[in-house]
């Protein structure tokens, strides 16, 4: 009889903080006897099961063959994006007990609620996630962990289908205070900063809060099960730079067996380490914050700045890289920048609801627009911002 399997996942764990659209996770189970065939492929067909016993509890259906598990089968403490509605799988339990594998998952379906979105890719600009105690990363060597951490934000951030990457920076920008939180104030001023700076309308700060090490004890009959354990918490910030606005703020954690000798350094470039339990821990970890990040962009008006005016023709800084296309309309926005009595700067922005300004041209990151009303381009001027048209 196989030995028995028992594997409880605790990959992410958001403080969310509310936006328009969410995923909805849904809990499905299998069994699917073990004797006489290979393991490998009785757990590949148990977890198919138990990902569409979830759909059904999401009065949805979606067939076990249709499911690709890709890096599922690694390790029970995996997550996976896939197709369709199905976005993110969880594996909370695998138990093997009288010759029958057990496989109980957690599962994050797209969701259906309609938000104001429009359909093009949002301009980002990720700053750099710093680890806030260097100290910590004196376990394994792992000083430079930000910086990978950034990296695979902006490598995965690059395949989703809400974002087009404007540029990783190299600064980082650091909490000043006792709670380890930004100042929202001062982040939303930098954002628009940085919105002007690179031409982007979007702007995701965050640091590594925590990967302290901690041991877990099991009791047993004889010995106790001590186990050598790491974390991995990270907060994340995302904010409209234009408008000046937060529309996200999230801390993720992890945490999973550090399998590595007391004093041993990690190689945090070789991928053997992001195979480990640990590593695959935190790029799952920053998949979930990625899923997140998607969606919220996915439900964000577009804005784009006038950057070149003539005389029949307005130039703007998005392009088919963000998914316009020759024809597509989009109306005038003027904004101001407001002072409050405290100092805060107050972005207004209002629009012109009359009158459209067409997509004559379009090039990589550019895009000409033209116009039938004389009045609106002469209404126009340059740093003004433009939207796309309300369908």
């Amino acid at each position: 009889m196989l030995p028995v399997f028992m594997r409880l996942l605790s990959l992410v764990i958001p403080f969310i903080f509310p936006f328009a659209a969410s995923g909805q996770w849904y809990q499905g189970s299998a069994q699917v006897a073990v004797t006489g065939f290979d393991f490998d492929e009785v757990r590949t067909t148990a977890i198919k099961r138990a990902i569409t016993n979830a759909s059904f509890q999401a009065s949805s259906y979606i067939n076990a063959e249709e499911i690709v598990l890709d890096g599922l089968l690694q390790s029970s403490k995996s997550a996976i994006r896939s197709e369709g509605r199905l976005r993110r799988v969880e594996i909370l339990s695998e138990t093997v007990r009288d010759d029958m594998l057990t496989v109980e998952v957690r599962v994050d379906f797209e969701p259906q609620m309609g938000c104001n979105g429009d359909e093009y890719r949002k301009s980002l600009v990720i700053a750099q996630m710093p680890l806030l105690n260097a100290a910590q990363g004196a376990n394994g060597g792992m000083f430079n962990i930000g910086s990978h951490v950034s990296k695979r934000f902006e490598q995965q951030l690059l395949a989703q289908e809400n974002v087009a990457i404007g540029q990783l920076l190299n600064q980082a920008f650091l909490p000043h205070n006792s709670m380890q939180q930004i100042d929202s104030r001062e982040a939303a001023e930098t954002a628009r900063y940085l919105a002007g700076e690179y031409a982007s309308q979007f702007i995701l700060f965050g640091f590594i809060r925590d990967i302290s090490l901690f041991e877990q004890v099991k009791d047993q009959l004889l010995f106790d099960d001590v186990k050598l354990r790491r974390n991995f918490t990270m907060q994340i910030y995302l904010f409209d730079g234009i408008r000046g606005s937060i529309l996200m703020q999230r801390e993720y954690h992890g945490e999973s067996d550090w399998l590595f000798a007391a004093h041993e350094t990690v190689d945090t470039y070789n991928s053997l380490f992001w195979r480990s339990d640990y590593g695959r821990m935190m790029l799952n970890t920053i998949n979930g914050a990625v899923t997140d990040i998607d969606d919220v962009l996915r439900c964000q008006q577009s804005l784009a700045q006038v950057i070149s005016k003539g005389e029949h023709e307005l130039v703007i800084n998005m392009g088919n890289k963000h998914g316009l296309k020759a024809r597509d309309e989009f109306r005038l926005m003027k904004y101001r920048l407001l002072v409050g009595a405290n100092g805060q700067s107050l972005p207004l922005l209002s629009a012109n609801e009359q009158r459209f300004f067409t997509v004559s041209r379009v090039d990589s990151q550019s895009a000409v627009l033209t116009s039938a009303s004389a009045s609106l381009l002469e209404n126009s001027h340059l740093f003004d911002f433009v939207s796309p048209k309300p369908q």
